[in-house]
């Protein structure tokens, strides 16, 4: 309990000391002009390294890539085999299926829909659309 006391009477003698000190008003604007620029001087000198710093960064991971890009991109064969599934097929199924799961929910009228198409998308990125 001492302690807070001392801190607060040292506390309050900073702050008479600051304000009673005989200086005129213009001299305590200067003053606190002074402190403000110094203050943002600083705040805005650490943004400006941490800036720099990440577009030195970037400029380094741009380069690693581009450097990995050549040997990474080798060309897939494709398989001539391989034949894209019929898309009438996919959305009769698609319909049915719906269909079912909305007669067995009860919801009147499974008629009110129609399936006209659909896109298959990506399951590794699903936040970038594959086109």
């Amino acid at each position: 309990m001492n302690a807070l006391i001392n801190a607060a009477v040292l506390a309050e003698s900073d702050i008479n000391s600051v304000l009673n000190n005989g200086m005129s008003l213009s001299e305590k604007a200067a003053l606190s002009l002074k402190m403000i620029l110094i203050g943002m001087g600083t705040v805005f000198s650490v943004l400006f390294i941490i800036w720099f710093f990440l577009t030195i960064f970037r400029l380094v991971m741009d380069k690693a890539k581009k450097k990995k890009a050549p040997a990474a991109a080798a060309p897939v064969p494709v398989d001539s085999e391989e034949k894209t599934p019929d898309d009438g097929a996919l959305i009769a199924a698609i319909t049915a299926a719906i269909t079912a799961l909305r007669e067995e929910q009860g919801v009147p009228s499974p008629s009110s829909f129609r399936v006209v198409s659909f896109e298959k998308r990506g399951a590794s990125r699903p936040w970038k659309k594959n086109r």
